[in-house]
């Protein structure tokens, strides 16, 4: 196995919650992770969006980047809208050396709706699903042929959220089509996290290791909150912070001979969780289990 760490900047500064970390310049977030002692960041709304002046921030910080969100709209546009738009952002992330786009429909997602709770979600019937995938799979092909790696990332509030959507559009994706597996989301979602990478261990193509507060998640689905406020409240911590083990996890991810980024992605609150500190924390944990 073969991987390389990083940790997404959403623990300093989280774009669709300007009041954490909205004041946090670009640059703490980004020494803070090499001092922790990351290659790799992820793409984050203060990088920026010119391609040469991101290339020379990532050098200037001796960083890579791991990966970088892509808000899909494959539900609500014509695939060849969806292609044009993705044939932009690969040519600015591949100068920027980035090769892995995290892909996930947001068309119709509430998880940045803080007035809608997580049971009014979006839902595909598994015809729907299928039209879906089918058109992903255009997607996946066209991102390939320009020597990225598009990788779709299931997510609180979204389209493929739980175990039976992510089977489902596993099932509907040509083989090589891969998960952005997160621990977090999936067991925030009432999926088994090593459960899931064993049953798709051959569709991982990326990895986010993200940790939940189990006491926190019981109280935001008995309120029945939105995923804001399950953020606000606390739901996700570092590895080795809340209720995930993850040593098994990484065993599978060993048994497979991974090869690629293990992200570390926690977005709570700056102020409660000094990112600083929980970075080194998930630094050690991760190391001690690799």
């Amino acid at each position: 196995m073969e991987v390389k760490l990083a940790i997404a900047p959403i623990a300093w500064s989280n774009d669709d919650l300007p009041q954490l970390g909205g004041n946090t310049p670009l640059e703490t977030c980004l020494s803070q992770t090499r001092e922790a002692g990351y290659v790799g960041t992820e793409m984050g709304g203060k990088f920026p969006q010119d391609k040469k002046e991101l290339k020379k921030v990532l050098e200037d910080f001796d960083l890579e980047l791991a990966g970088s969100w892509f808000s899909g709209n494959l539900l609500s546009q014509s695939v060849e809208q969806e292609l044009k738009d993705l044939d932009v952002f690969i040519d600015n992330k591949l100068y920027a050396g980035c090769k892995v786009v995290v892909y996930c429909e947001c068309s119709n997602t509430i998880q940045g709706k803080q007035e809608i709770a997580l049971s009014k979600k979006p839902v595909l019937s598994e015809d729907e699903m299928k039209n879906y995938a089918k058109k992903y799979n255009t997607l996946y092909d066209f991102a390939k042929s320009k020597g990225a790696i598009l990788t779709y990332h299931h997510h609180m509030g979204t389209i493929i959220q739980n175990e039976n959507e992510i089977d489902m559009f596993l099932k509907y994706t040509k083989d090589e089509v891969g998960l952005s597996f997160d621990t977090g989301h999936i067991y925030f979602a009432g999926g088994n996290p090593l459960d899931m990478i064993k049953k798709h261990k051959n569709r991982i193509s990326h990895v986010h290791l993200k940790d939940v507060r189990e006491e926190v998640k019981k109280e935001v689905l008995k309120k029945d909150t939105s995923f804001i406020d399950a953020v606000l409240a606390g739901v996700y911590t570092v590895p080795g912070d809340g209720i995930i083990d993850f040593s098994p996890i990484v065993d599978v991810l060993k048994e497979i001979n991974y090869e690629g980024w293990i992200v570390v992605e926690a977005e709570q609150d700056p102020e409660l969780a000094n990112p600083f500190v929980y970075a080194k924390k998930a630094f050690a944990y991760i190391n001690k289990i690799l």
